[in-house]
């Protein structure tokens, strides 16, 4: 999904990190291949280095399947780190540890996926461990080396070392799973005393007390953007009466959920998984306090929360990254280094791409790799439904004529109704967050003449916007002036030649967003005639009734132009 902040790739902020950081060394990717069919022949082949964690594996009965067929990452510790696990955990050996622990400690060693650190990104990689919690990467410098860290704790040896089944990266320390969920993480540091004691009083703790499930498989993430003690002083909030002083009146119940300081608490709590990398992502996040949301930019290097200017003068939150990207057993925890508090909200654009989906993201040997491809069947995606037929998710190759923004985008087999049921005739998408207020709303595509004559009617939450648009229009404005073609309720959204008259991006409207949060947009076919082929989506966009509607533009390679 993609917004007024976008320009920043995810992975942007690890290579300002690696490159741009003074008074280091540039890192130098290395890759290396072996003739070992699979990670446990490899690690077979130096027992000087890896004996102890064959025994680990072969201990806790997970060597089988790490010498099956598949496509794995493995963080595999040397000799000397695991020694140096059992010294601290004062064992004399890896017998004195059960099977079931050292079960554990392999599957938060392995991702099922093959990352390698070109895919790293300063905060968790794409896809979690097999133990379902994320590793954190960076970058440590020492004596003018870099070398990337995992977790902040193990320094990776020897990267990027290509097997049959996967990718190994010797690391000198055991990973160690999270043991503490949010709240006693917040609760065991004394530089959140203050803090404390607001989760507490407002009850709030617990909510973030221990990981609970919306149903049986899937976890309830929480994001908290903790204040220090330091940063309530300079609020000259010097303790948890001050600071009820403030925000709510004598006597009030602050444990209901409606009253301003159990508002503002909650307000410290995003919903879901949110570490720095996710952070940048979505122009705004959804807290726990009602329709209220805390946006987010990145400036440089600095992720800040709030960040506006009025009157010449600026204020934001930053959050604290040495800090920060804690991971628990329930969520992340962040640190920030000024008041967060409810702002009034103004409507922001969201540039959307709508290629960017969690299934899709995931796939990093495919997502926003040219030439890669993958197919969705209905119910495959959790933000996208359909009645029938497939999804194709595509990245072309550079170069292209194509001009998706970041080159890829969403194919539709969408059918006219008449042909039958059993083919795709309507697709429902969820939005990215977007605050409340007037939005004109735009559709980008790449033509198909193949699909001349298909009439789609587009509804948000059940309205039904008054243009219809069809993949098939082709050659708008060709030969027109930009001027024109905005006139006709079109406009150029990519970057490149005007004569790129494939790319096609039409006004169908103006929505009134009544609450920040997701939303539904939905096309349906209509009775015209045509014949079945691919219709290709690249971007959405809300733009608030008021702003500029033509600016920024987008180009293949995820930059944005203004």
């Amino acid at each position: 999904m993609k917004n007024l902040l976008k320009p920043i790739a995810l992975t942007i902020v690890i290579i300002l990190i690696i490159v741009g950081l003074p008074q280091c060394n540039k890192m130098k990717i290395v890759t290396s291949t072996t003739d070992a069919t699979n990670l446990v022949s490899y690690l077979e082949k130096y027992p000087d280095t890896y004996s102890e964690f064959i025994k680990v594996l072969e201990k806790s009965g997970t060597a089988s399947f790490m010498n099956a067929y598949g496509t794995y990452t493995m963080f595999a510790p040397t000799n000397d780190a695991i020694q140096g696990y059992l010294q601290d955990l004062g064992k004399s050996s890896l017998d004195d540890i059960s099977a079931d622990d050292l079960k554990t400690m392999v599957r938060y060693h392995v991702l099922e996926d093959t990352i390698s650190t070109p895919s790293f990104t300063d905060g968790k990689l794409p896809v979690p461990t097999m133990h379902g919690e994320y590793l954190i990467t960076g970058i440590n410098n020492e004596n003018g080396v870099s070398r990337y860290i995992v977790n902040r704790r193990a320094i990776i040896l020897q990267p990027n070392i290509h097997t049959g089944n996967g990718i190994l990266h010797s690391i000198d320390h055991v990973l160690i799973p999270s043991s503490k969920s949010l709240y006693q993480r917040i609760k065991e540091n004394p530089n959140y005393s203050i803090f404390t004691e607001a989760l507490e009083a407002t009850g709030l703790n617990t909510v973030i007390q221990k990981l609970t499930y919306k149903n049986d498989t899937t976890p309830n993430w929480y994001t908290v953007l903790a204040q220090s003690n330091a940063v309530y002083a300079a609020q000259k909030i010097y303790s948890f009466n001050d600071l009820k002083a403030k925000y709510t009146k004598p006597n009030a119940n602050i444990q209901d959920p409606k009253d301003s300081l159990n508002l503002y608490v909650a307000y410290h709590i995003l919903t879901g998984l949110k570490f720095t990398a996710d952070l940048v992502v979505s122009p705004a996040q959804e807290t726990l306090a009602p329709q209220e949301v805390i946006t987010t930019v990145l400036k440089e290097e600095k992720v800040l929360l709030n960040y506006e200017t009025a009157n010449g003068v600026t204020d934001s939150a930053l959050i604290n990254r040495p800090v920060s990207d804690i991971a628990c057993t329930n969520g992340v925890l962040h640190d920030v280094n000024n008041n967060l508090y409810i702002k009034v909200r103004n409507p922001t654009a969201v540039y959307w791409d709508v290629a960017e989906q969690p299934e899709i993201m995931k796939l990093t040997s495919i997502f926003r790799k040219g030439g890669k491809t993958v197919t969705f069947q209905v119910g495959d995606l959790k933000d996208v439904t359909w009645n029938a037929g497939t999804v194709e998710y595509f990245c072309n190759n550079p170069g292209a004529k194509d001009l998706f923004y970041w080159n890829d985008r969403l194919a539709l087999a969408i059918l006219k109704p008449a042909v039958g049921s059993a083919n795709m005739n309507w697709i429902e998408f969820t939005t990215p967050l977007i605050i409340k207020g007037r939005y004109k709303v735009w559709i980008c595509w790449r033509s198909n003449a193949n699909t001349n004559g298909f009439g789609m009617q587009t509804w948000i939450d059940g309205y039904l916007m008054p243009r219809l648009f069809s993949f098939g229009d082709y050659n708008y404005g060709k030969t027109l002036p930009e001027t024109d073609v905005q006139a006709q309720g079109w406009k150029r959204y990519y970057v490149g030649a005007s004569t790129a008259d494939h790319m096609a991006s039409k006004l169908i409207g103006t929505v009134e967003i009544t609450t920040t949060g997701r939303h539904k947009i939905k096309f349906i076919t209509t009775e015209a005639s045509g014949q079945k082929n691919s219709s290709w989506l690249d971007m959405i966009h809300f733009i608030p009734e008021g702003a500029n509607q033509f600016s920024p533009k987008f180009a293949t390679d995820g930059s944005i132009v203004y």
